[in-house]
């Protein structure tokens, strides 16, 4: 197929983003005969600069990483998914001559649809292009049983878009098994003096603050138990994930995603220097571990991982311009803690590279 003129320099515009992307492999990288090319190992993209591997129905599962795009840019699906036409699921499937997605530089109304319109109700947000169909199933708040069974009134398991001739699906999942909403609220509304039961650490007599008793870690005190405990099961989860996705799709390929850090891997910003210095250490320490569960399920079940490269020096302390994600939004336009509107274009970036 020889995608529309359109088409092609939204391609381009996604493929020069101004970041070096890489793919990042937990054993399970792209096989060095595929016939995109081999991935260059520093940036991350095929030797012919694009994806050229056919894709026929391509399902998109997962959480708000995957869910979500900027805040002004139209959603599908049900609304409380916050299912972006803007997010890394929507450029990749353009990427491989799928449907243009809504509310980018070319396009200011809905979802073009040769296939009819984005279905809405409880339905998957489905789009068809000229040789691809295109199902987003990603929903804000998705835990790994939200795939299996209805997340809310309305929104159906995730695992109803998967059919036996999906041969591309992609996955985000595990981050609200471990309970990242939890954290990020935590670190949001803690003083970075704030002791373990939430007050601040302050001296005898005059109530001022001491800068000598700051307990280590106030979120990390009250939530490392249940974190630990979730990502001790998270593997388990994981892997009955894929064996269902398998199930259901067969001759599917699938690409797995990483969590896109919010703190960076040293140093700070005013944000960071707001939060307890034990929580900062301990957020980097989840993220850490969270990735690395995810890399490791995807290696056992022999899927692709894609993580955009040196995303640490595109994190919230970035400048505006840089950051893959956002602490409030505010300055990108994105969700809260979420990735930014550069991060979902990275993002897509990956996993077209594996793709």
């Amino acid at each position: 197929m020889t995608p529309r003129p359109h088409r092609r320099s939204r391609h381009a515009a996604l493929l020069a983003v101004g970041t070096a992307v890489a793919l990042v492999t937990g054993g399970c990288g792209v096989d060095d005969d595929n016939d995109n090319g081999r991935t260059d190992p520093e940036h991350g993209v095929t030797d012919r600069g694009a994806p050229v591997r056919s894709v026929d129905r391509y399902v998109a599962l997962g959480d708000s990483f995957a869910a979500f795009g900027p805040v002004d840019a139209p959603t599908s699906g049900p609304p409380a998914c916050l299912r972006s036409t803007s997010n890394y699921p929507a450029l990749v499937a353009e990427a491989l001559g799928g449907p243009v997605a809504g509310g980018g530089p070319e396009s200011a109304g809905g979802p073009e649809s040769a296939g009819g319109p984005v279905s809405g109700g409880g339905d998957p947000g489905s789009r068809s292009g000229e040789d691809m169909v295109f199902v987003d199933a990603t929903c804000g708040g998705a835990q790994t049983t939200d795939l299996t069974r209805g997340q809310l009134a309305g929104i159906p398991p995730q695992f109803d878009a998967l059919t036996a001739d999906t041969d591309l699906v992609t996955l985000s999942i595990g981050g609200n098994d471990i309970g990242f909403g939890a954290i990020a609220e935590c670190v949001m509304t803690t003083r970075a003096d704030a002791t373990a039961d939430g007050s601040a650490s302050t001296g005898a007599v005059d109530g001022s603050t001491s800068t000598g008793a700051v307990d280590p870690g106030p979120c990390r005190e009250r939530l490392a138990q249940t974190v630990t405990d979730a990502l001790d099961a998270l593997p388990e989860q994981l892997d009955l994930v894929y064996a269902s996705i398998r199930e259901h799709s067969p001759d599917a390929r699938v690409v797995t995603t990483g969590y896109l850090p919010l703190v960076p891997a040293d140093g700070g910003c005013a944000f960071v220097a707001s939060m307890n210095p034990g929580d900062v250490t301990w957020t980097r320490d989840v993220t850490r571990q969270i990735n690395e569960v995810v890399a490791e399920a995807a290696a056992r079940a022999g899927a692709d991982l894609a993580m955009p490269g040196q995303a640490e020096q595109h994190s919230g302390c970035a400048a505006p311009a840089d950051r893959y994600t956002d602490f409030t939004g505010s300055e990108t336009g994105s969700h809260p803690m979420h990735p930014t509107a550069l991060g979902q274009a990275a993002m897509a970036e990956a996993v077209a590279a594996a793709v």
